[in-house]
C-alpha cells in the first residue's frame, strides 16, 4: 500500500466529515521568521527567500546550514519550524498533506481548525494526521521519522501501509523506518524548547512570532515562530 492509499484510509478513518477525497487545493505558505538562509528549488539555480516572502503549493523548499525557518499556513492554523538542513515540499500533491519532509528536523503546530479535511504531513517512511496537536520530527537520509509528541495526538502510518495506524499521544514517541510498521510508542520527557535546542529549530536570542503570525515576545519552547530577517529577494509579492 503506498501513499496515495495511506493517505485515503486516514481521510476515512479519522472524523472530517465525508469519505470522498477532495481535489488538492493550492495553498500559501507565508515565511513568518527566518534566521539564516531559505531557498526555492528552481532552475536554473535556487531563489534566496527572505521573511515575508510567499511559496505555493508544489514549491520545494531547503534551507542552510546553521539556518532557521517558519512556515505560516494560516487557512490551516500551521506553522511549520525547519531546523538546518531541511528539504521539504509543500503539499505534496496529494489532498490534505500540507508537507512532505525529505530530511531535516520540523517541528509542527497546529490550532484549532474547522475544515473538511485531515492535516497531514508525510515523509519517505510515514503518515501523520492530527486534528490539532504539536510535535516534533526528523528525517533521516535513509528516510527513517522519529516522531516526539508534545500536545494532542498523532495517528501514524508507515508510507507502505505495513501495519495499521498508531496513536502517539503527548509525552510519547515512536520512530518509523522505511517498509515497517511504526514501533510501539514509548515515553518521553523533553520539552518542545528542548526538542528544539537539540535539534537546531530555534534560533538563538530571536524574537518571537505567534505560532500563526501574531508577534509576541518569544521564549524558547514557547509556540512562538521565532523571527530574525535575512538578505534576499522577496517573492510573489511577498
Amino acid at each position: 500500500m503506498r501513499l496515495a492509499a495511506v493517505v485515503t484510509m486516514l481521510m476515512i478513518t479519522l472524523p472530517v466529515g465525508g469519505t470522498d477525497a477532495p481535489d488538492p487545493v493550492s495553498l500559501t505558505y507565508d515565511v513568518v521568521a527566518l534566521d539564516g538562509k531559505l531557498f526555492l528549488e528552481k532552475e536554473p539555480e535556487p531563489e534566496r527567500l527572505t521573511l515575508g516572502s510567499q511559496a505555493v503549493s508544489g514549491d520545494r523548499l531547503r534551507t542552510g546550514p546553521s539556518a532557521f525557518a517558519a512556515l505560516g499556513v494560516p487557512s490551516h492554523t500551521a506553522v511549520f519550524r525547519l531546523g538546518a538542513k531541511t528539504s521539504c515540499t509543500l503539499a505534496h500533491e496529494r489532498p490534505g498533506v500540507l508537507l512532505h519532509v525529505e530530511k531535516g528536523s520540523v517541528r509542527a503546530l497546529f490550532g484549532s481548525y474547522g475544515g473538511a479535511e485531515p492535516r497531514l504531513v508525510t515523509t519517505p517512511s510515514a503518515v501523520l494526521a492530527v486534528r490539532g496537536t504539536e510535535y516534533g520530527l526528523t528525517v533521516k537520509k535513509n528516510g527513517t521519522t522519529k516522531l516526539v509528541v508534545f500536545d494532542g495526538v498523532v495517528e501514524a502510518t508507515d508510507v507502505d501501509g505495513v501495519g495499521p495506524p498508531i496513536r502517539v499521544e503527548a509525552g510519547q514517541q515512536t520512530r518509523i523506518k522505511t517498509g515497517t510498521p511504526p514501533e510501539p510508542p514509548s515515553g518521553h520527557h523533553m520539552s518542545p524548547g528542548d526538542w528544539e535546542r537539540g535539534h537546531g529549530v530555534s534560533p538563538s536570542g530571536a524574537a518571537g512570532v505567534g505560532a500563526f503570525g501574531s508577534p509576541q515576545g518569544g521564549a524558547s519552547g514557547s509556540p512562538g515562530a521565532g523571527s530574525q530577517g535575512s538578505g534576499g529577494s522577496k517573492r510573489r509579492g511577498g
